[in-house]
């Protein structure tokens, strides 16, 4: 991850924690573990829209090498932010579960 990247996990982090507080949510032993990975996921995907895919486009097709390596650096990503969807899921199920509990009381 970039230091771009990285900074933009941190201030994400910071307004996700903020909105779980709010929601009543940031007690929850999985609310970290949520606010990291979908401040990762959202980064991730900010990257490929804002360098990777303009990148992509503007290549030109003799670059061959270079877009092999643009596609290993994308595949990186996806694998990433499929690793981090994956691990996000029990804290996103504990989150509805908690937002769908308070509705019922």
């Amino acid at each position: 991850m970039s230091d771009a990247e990285t900074k933009y996990v941190v201030e994400l982090q910071t307004l996700l924690s903020s909105k779980l507080a709010e929601l009543g949510f940031a007690a929850d032993p999985l609310a970290r573990e949520f606010v990291h990975h979908l401040a990762e996921i959202a980064a991730r995907c900010r990257t490929l829209e804002q360098e990777s895919l303009p990148l992509f486009n503007a290549l030109s097709a003799e670059h061959r090498r270079s877009f092999a390596q643009l596609i290993m650096e994308i595949k990186s990503d996806f694998d990433a932010i499929q690793d981090s969807i994956t691990d996000a899921q029990p804290a996103l199920r504990a989150l509805f579960e908690h937002l769908t509990r308070e509705d019922e009381t």
